[in-house]
């Protein structure tokens, strides 16, 4: 496959935001070698909300990089999509615009199919992906299929259990989301996985979902506490989770030409402290992730589980999505479980 940058466009924008950012690299559209700089800007981006939790996970992710390379990398974080949405931000990586993306992993779908299998339900879990090394495992097997194209998977990084989140009533079973208008952030498996419960799936960013729902133009959303808190209970009340039905996962990616150019002490710092966080993220993103769940539904919003017959039920037709996948990519799903064996 091949990797689409939509060089133009993204040229465009560069310079128009080549001041603002005071790249060089950006302006010029060629990075000169970074061992020749005084002071290494590295630009981080992402599309969520500032009010989401993780934002201030990956601020503080920055300040430990600045501070480990004694200020001679600044990293510069932009939320929210105000510098690029994550779709756009990876097609960037290796034009010197951006340096490292924490998209949901469900966006590299576009560039390397076989990232699928992250998305597939029933995939992983708290359990498997809380053992120490199953995060970098995961990296590694996405690197894999990501490397011909310039860009590192450095490990992944805890997003959260999704829930439907639904305006008028909650999901009790699976024949509730027949005919559904609901969102998802995309990615194939997603969407096709969608169909199957009967809802009419739609791809949308988290930035345009709140107002969708508020609109009525969307019935629901397949979302995490952090997307609940970001459109507010007074608009969506109800959450459901199916147990176990899909755990979403950050990619942390990076131009990896643009690290390898970086002098020896400087690419050990980013290495190393990406490594240290990934170690010690899940955990963590899984204690902030429930502390937001608990304050929406203190707040009023009404959780709800699907579990039992009615679980069972979203379990078998999920199988034929996984089924279908296997069948398509069956090399990548044996790489995918060779890479988690040890923690199974």
């Amino acid at each position: 496959m091949q990797f689409l940058h939509q060089p133009s466009a993204l040229i465009a924008r560069m310079r128009a935001l080549a001041s603002a950012l005071g790249l060089a690299a950006v302006a010029g559209l060629a990075a000169g070698p970074a061992a020749a700089q005084d002071s290494i800007d590295m630009v981080i981006t992402n599309e969520l909300a500032t009010t989401h939790w993780t934002t201030g996970v990956m601020e503080d992710f920055a300040r430990r990089i600045e501070e480990r390379t004694g200020g001679r990398v600044t990293p510069k974080v932009f939320h929210a999509g105000s510098l690029y949405n994550d779709q756009d931000a990876i097609a960037a990586l290796g034009t010197g615009a951006v340096h490292m993306v924490w998209p949901v992993a469900v966006r590299l779908e576009t560039i390397a199919p076989e990232a699928g299998v992250l998305s597939l339900p029933f995939a992983i879990d708290d359990t498997l992906m809380g053992k120490e090394g199953a995060p970098e495992a995961v990296g590694a097997y996405l690197s894999k299929y990501l490397e011909p194209l310039g860009i590192r998977v450095m490990g992944v990084a805890r997003t959260a259990d999704l829930f439907f989140l639904t305006r008028k009533e909650p999901i009790a079973e699976m024949s509730d989301l027949q005919g559904m208008k609901i969102r998802a952030t995309g990615g194939r498996v997603l969407l096709d996985l969608l169909g199957k419960f009967g809802a009419s799936s739609i791809a949308m960013p988290a930035p345009e979902m709140g107002p969708a729902l508020a609109q009525g133009a969307i019935d629901g959303a397949l979302t995490s506490a952090g997307g609940w808190e970001m459109v507010g209970t007074d608009v969506v009340p109800y959450a459901s989770l199916v147990p176990g039905l899909n755990m979403v996962t950050y990619a942390i990616m990076i131009d990896d030409t643009w690290l390898k150019s970086l002098p020896d002490d400087l690419r050990a710092a980013i290495e190393e402290t990406t490594a240290e966080f990934v170690r010690t993220n899940w955990p963590d993103a899984k204690r902030l992730d429930q502390e937001t769940l608990d304050a929406i539904v203190a707040r009023g919003g009404k959780l709800s589980k699907v579990e039992g017959a009615e679980r069972e039920a979203f379990v078998e037709a999920a199988q034929s999505i996984n089924e279908t996948w296997k069948e398509q990519h069956p090399k990548a799903w044996d790489d995918f479980q060779a890479a988690l064996a040890p923690f199974r």
